[in-house]
């Protein structure tokens, strides 16, 4: 979510959203952290009570930023499922302390994310743009650091993956 990542960290990006377009099939070694899978799902749901955020996008955005590794950290420093930074979480009200928790994790992002996509009028390609790269005017240019792009892809294809696209937020352009 920082603007500034190293070149590292847009390789590791880069590296990941390729290898989610080639990705063994569900419960092939996807998941690392299989152990916390409940517990992530009851994040979810609680999330999904509070912020008006599809399951599936929320589930696709956790693969891309965490592959569902709730001690997952960046090398810009985004912690946890969903990668917030420890200032973006403050402002979301969740103490940086908190970022491994499952349930803050979740909650924290997705306040976010139901944010932006009120912001963007329901542009999921707009929110989750900002969601990597910080805010943009809507339907603003994708970044061409190779790291969003990427994300984005990543994030669309987990969508589709988790069921999404029926019904709620939509692509740019209103197409389905």
């Amino acid at each position: 979510m920082s603007r500034r990542r190293g070149a590292r960290a847009r390789r590791w990006r880069a590296l990941a959203a390729a290898g989610s377009l080639f990705a063994a099939p569900a419960g092939a070694g996807e998941r690392p952290a299989a152990r916390f899978d409940e517990e992530i799902d009851v994040a979810i749901a609680a999330a999904a009570r509070v912020y008006p955020v599809p399951k599936a996008l929320v589930k696709a955005v956790i693969r891309a930023e965490s592959g569902f590794d709730p001690s997952a950290t960046s090398p810009a420093g985004a912690v946890g499922l969903m990668q917030l930074m420890p200032g973006t979480a403050r402002r979301l009200g969740i103490p940086p302390r908190r970022l491994r928790d499952p349930a803050e994790n979740v909650m924290g992002g997705v306040r976010l994310l139901s944010v932006l996509l009120r912001h963007y009028r329901g542009d999921i390609v707009s929110a989750l743009v900002a969601y990597n790269a910080g805010p943009r005017p809507p339907r603003g240019r994708v970044p061409p650091n190779g790291e969003t792009p990427a994300y984005v892809r990543s994030v669309l294809l987990g969508l589709r993956r988790y069921g999404g696209g029926q019904g709620g937020p939509r692509p740019a352009g209103g197409a389905r």
